[in-house]
């Protein structure tokens, strides 16, 4: 195997390691939908006899969301106080903590309030990994890298649904729910093991006046031989646009003060948001009952909602392979376009589903389901991840990029909550909202979202509004970094 071969692989472990976070976000976030569909469990919280049953469910997506939110925005000072790789380990810590009280729940309050717990967890875990991975992937496969992301979450997710299936066919008492729910636990507690073991995000480093360390992480994660050369330049570019930036106002104030800086903070929020307006984690989380309003059995709905998300990780994958040549925008653009085909599709067959009780337009309107998980999870998925982890400039990143992800927690927040009585009062109506919103994204994602491929993380402020700074780098005859000194392009 050729040397720059065995440094990419090693790279690339590097930067998937930390995946683990994103299986335990899928894992955490998916595993609900079979659990709401096991007899045990249902029974054991008397969900199947309680008339207010709907609220609970309700309940327990929801608080699981907003501890989600609460995760995501404590992102803002976790990540820039105690690093990157610290912040990981102390949430990955948590979610253990909230998955492992889920499993051993005894109440319905109990379970709700871990829900929270173990949310707030996979909420900082789902900005964070995303964070480091764009700091420390070199711009050319960076969208390859970070868009890994979006296939591991999806692999999760599919984890989830497969052992609910499984599951369901274990008869021992509690062991039908409570086991799925216990196994979230392993995800992070690797991630919490081995991620203190990885370099330090060389930016972070930077930015707190760690230059040696961060020369190193630097050089691990984007050199192609030892000898190389190009990377020390790359660094010295680096570490000089980040000293200019820091000269800059970076108070969370500013994010919304200063024009480009809040530019960004729209774009990033909305598309998160864009992702869960399109009705994708409601059809996730509520598949079960989906289906069971179309007619199938039990052993069906479990059976198609795992088929279902098994789309996801070939999709996100087909997405992290061509995101950096489409483009992100345009492939945001044409997957949300999609997904509007799809809800369409659904809800004109659910509507004759209802007056017919044909089977055959039953199965239509599983088919429609399907294809929306399929332009979602090809275009969309691991895409909103890239685009809005690279959008801020280095003191301001994991702040915006908290600001962004918690586009994702609001949507899921309102529209997880509001789903159990939507479906029980309107029934196929509520997709409706969902067509709307998510055409007016396409539109703005059009107008509004500048494109940032294959631009390396410090140059993407031109695309905002910010004024070109140019690392002038001088050599010695050897190549090596005899002095840097950077320019703004207006002066």
């Amino acid at each position: 195997m050729q040397p720059a071969t065995v440094r990419f692989l090693v790279k690339s472990k590097i930067i998937l390691f930390v995946t683990f976070g994103s299986v335990t976000y899928g894992y955490s976030a998916s595993i609900i939908a079979t659990t709401l569909g096991q007899p045990s469990f249902l029974s054991y919280f008397e969900l199947d006899t309680r008339p207010d049953a709907a609220n609970i469910t309700g309940a327990m997506n929801g608080l699981f969301q907003a501890g989600g939110l609460f995760g995501t925005l404590s992102c803002i000072w976790t990540a820039d106080f105690f690093g990157r790789r610290m912040a990981l380990c102390i949430n990955a810590v948590i979610t253990v903590i909230g998955g492992a009280l889920q499993a051993g729940s005894v109440s319905n309050s109990m379970f709700i309030v871990m829900r929270f717990v173990t949310g707030w967890g996979i909420g900082a875990l789902v900005t964070l990994v995303p964070l480091y991975q764009s700091e420390i992937s070199p711009p050319k496969i960076r969208g390859l890298l970070v868009g890994m992301h979006g296939v591991l979450i999806c692999v999760g997710y599919t984890s989830a649904s497969w052992v609910g299936v499984a599951f369901y066919f274990v008869n021992a008492s509690g062991a039908q729910w409570r086991i799925p729910l216990a196994i979230q636990c392993i995800f992070p507690l690797v991630l919490a093991g081995g991620v203190m073991f990885l370099p330090e995000s060389p930016r972070w480093l930077i930015d707190h006046d760690r230059v040696e360390e961060a020369f190193k992480a630097f050089h691990a994660t984007h050199a192609e031989s030892s000898t190389d050369k190009s990377s020390e330049i790359e660094f010295e570019k680096l570490r000089q646009q980040i000293r200019m930036e820091e000269n800059e106002p970076k108070a969370f104030k500013d994010l919304w003060l200063r024009p480009s800086l809040r530019k960004r903070c729209i774009v990033g929020f909305l598309t998160l948001f864009a992702g869960q307006g399109s009705a994708t984690l409601v059809i996730n989380n509520y598949g079960p009952s989906l289906y069971a309003s179309l007619g199938y059995s039990t052993v069906m709905q479990l059976i198609l909602q795992g088929a279902w998300i098994s789309v996801c990780p070939f999709g996100n994958l087909f997405n992290s392979l061509v995101v950096d040549r489409t483009g992100r925008t345009r492939l945001l653009a044409a997957g949300l376009a999609g997904c509007v085909i799809a809800l369409i599709g659904e809800c004109v067959t659910v509507s004759i589903f209802q007056k017919t009780g044909d089977k055959k337009i039953a199965a239509a309107a599983v088919f429609f389901l399907f294809l929306h998980i399929g332009f979602f999870s090809t275009t969309t998925d691991a895409t909103s991840y890239i685009y809005a982890a690279e959008i801020f400039p280095t003191p301001l990143r994991a702040k915006g990029l908290a600001i962004s992800v918690s586009g994702l927690f609001s949507a899921t927040i309102a529209f997880l909550m509001a789903a159990p009585v939507a479906f029980e009062q309107i029934g196929w109506k509520y997709y409706i909202l969902f067509i709307v919103i998510t055409t007016i994204m396409v539109v703005v994602i059009l107008l509004y979202f500048p494109e940032t491929k294959q631009r390396s993380l410090e140059d993407i402020g031109v695309l905002f509004g910010d004024p070109p700074h140019i690392p002038h780098v001088e050599e010695d005859e050897k190549g090596g970094v005899v002095h840097v000194e950077a320019k703004s392009a207006d002066v």
